[in-house]
């Protein structure tokens, strides 16, 4: 029941009609969201279109290989319906074997136990924004106030007032150093991430600033109809100090309380990172990375 369809087999319509009404939708699985971070993926689809997987794939020295692209933290089986876990190794086993090599992420919804794959667990963090701020804003930890409020005592502002052009240029000049696998070719895609979800209505950039008016902290913020994610940030010195990204993401989340959403941190597994996130009252929520190699023995011995 389960068909392998090429990139140009896909039909799009009904591809992101079946994400739109899945009981795990996420902004990842959009066709035209997967054609920004994966050009030329292809799918696997059951019945008509009643559930689908995206294959983001890749070519190196002739051979095919399925990977995680950036930006797009989860993937895997969406469906109208819930799924089991052996709808999920029934995909999983109708992936073609010319793709040698599997290094994917699936997503929370997706449970799997199938020994043809290695599984690791990946932690990402949830908050449930639907009900008032003030009761969101109960919900945080002392520590996590107590940060907000040494923003507000540094007299930061937050505000939408800022450009792709200026985003980029900040988390470049922050973020680089850092993070060396953020090569161009990411930083590019990116750019386009950025203008298409902000022209769609999908995305949003927020920043902080200091009472001079400088700089000091830039978040990107992904849409759909029931969640809101936090997707890429950065922060200078003065920013870090200032607590600025407290208040961003506080600011954010009060913006959106009350809308029947969940409030996404993306991740993730850095302790630090984590602990930030669970300042919020966020719980961490498992999503399953799958790893497969057949390659030859030789390519496998070299990698």
């Amino acid at each position: 029941m389960i068909r392998y369809l090429r990139h140009s087999e896909i039909d799009k319509v009904k591809w992101d009609r079946c994400i739109a009404g899945s009981v795990n939708e996420l902004i990842y699985a959009y066709s035209w969201y997967l054609d920004v971070v994966s050009p030329g993926w292809d799918a696997l689809v059951d019945l008509d279109y009643e559930s689908v997987m995206p294959l983001t794939w890749n070519r190196k020295f002739g051979i095919y290989y399925l990977y995680g692209p950036y930006f797009a933290q989860q993937l895997g089986v969406f469906s109208v319906k819930n799924t089991d876990e052996n709808k999920i190794s029934e995909f999983i086993n109708n992936i073609p074997q010319k793709f040698r090599l599997i290094q994917i992420n699936l997503n929370t919804f997706n449970k799997i136990s199938d020994s043809s794959v290695s599984v690791t667990l990946n932690n990402n963090y949830e908050l449930d924004i639907s009900g008032p701020y003030s009761t969101i804003y109960d919900s945080y930890s002392r520590n996590c106030r107590r940060n907000i409020m040494k923003a507000i005592d540094a007299k930061l502002t937050v505000d939408d007032d800022i450009s792709t052009v200026e985003f980029m240029r900040f988390v470049r000049a922050n973020l680089e150093d850092r993070l060396p696998e953020l090569n161009r070719e990411n930083f590019r895609t990116l750019i386009k991430l950025l203008d298409i979800t902000l022209e769609n209505g999908t995305g949003r950039l927020c920043r902080v600033v200091t009472r001079e008016g400088m700089l000091c902290a830039a978040g990107s913020f992904l849409y759909s109809s029931r969640r809101c994610i936090f997707s890429v940030c950065a922060s200078s010195d003065e920013g870090k100090s200032s607590q600025a990204m407290y208040m961003l993401v506080d600011a954010v989340i009060k913006s959106n309380s009350g809308k029947n959403m969940i409030f996404d941190f993306s991740g993730s597994n850095i302790r630090g990172i984590a602990y930030f996130n669970s300042t919020f009252g966020a719980g961490p929520l498992e999503y399953p990375y799958i790893y497969r190699n057949n390659l030859p023995w030789f390519i496998r011995f070299l990698k």
